[in-house]
């Protein structure tokens, strides 16, 4: 079963509505130091999403992490859910890339195209994440060349009337919401 999402802006509702099946499943909401909370609806739990990843603000890459309240109501940040660290991320012992060049698309196709791509990177010669060199100059000339299977797509501003959509292929629907949201956060927030 895929999952599809469908994210709009409203500015003095919160940052942003999160839609599936056109019912509101979460909010997000910004922070001045941009840094982002996620909030499900159901059940009202939250996370932090932030651009810094191990210890540095990068371009490209969230955190997702869970976030906690004690008894005093202070908030702590606890598990690590997701990273996206230059546009890859790694679930289930796969890498998987947004906005690739997805295998069977021409250059000329994917560039003219509005779509963005998540591709599961099945040739990567890396055996998880931890292993690619993230100096930032040489994973953007990597990261290039890396192609995959299509696993879902990305397209629309979240200001246009459609709003920001994403659908996803079924071995990501236990983190669609993350993707979603970090997809987003990247290329549709404007």
């Amino acid at each position: 079963m895929s999952s599809q999402f469908v994210i709009k802006k409203k500015p003095k509702e919160s940052e942003a509505i999160i839609f599936s099946d056109d019912q509101v499943i979460a909010k997000i909401e910004k922070h001045d130091d941009f840094s982002f909370k996620l909030i499900r609806c159901s059940d009202k739990k939250e996370w932090a999403l932030s651009n810094i990843v191990d210890g540095q603000r990068r371009p490209f890459s969230y955190t997702v992490r869970t976030v906690n309240y004690d008894k005093s109501n202070e908030t702590s940040l606890d598990q690590q859910v997701l990273v996206v660290r230059e546009q890859l991320f790694e679930h289930r012992g796969k890498i998987y890339m947004l906005a690739s060049h997805p295998e069977g698309k021409t250059w000329k196709d994917y560039v003219n195209s509005s779509t963005r791509y998540i591709s599961r990177l099945d040739n990567i010669p890396f055996r998880n994440l931890s292993d690619v060199d993230h100096d930032h100059y040489t994973l953007r000339h990597k990261v290039k060349r890396l192609r995959g299977k299509s696993v879902g797509e990305a397209s629309g501003l979240a200001q246009e009337e459609g709003g920001h959509r994403v659908h996803l292929d079924e071995e990501l629907s236990d983190i669609g919401l993350f993707i979603a949201v970090i997809s987003y956060l990247l290329y549709a927030a404007g």
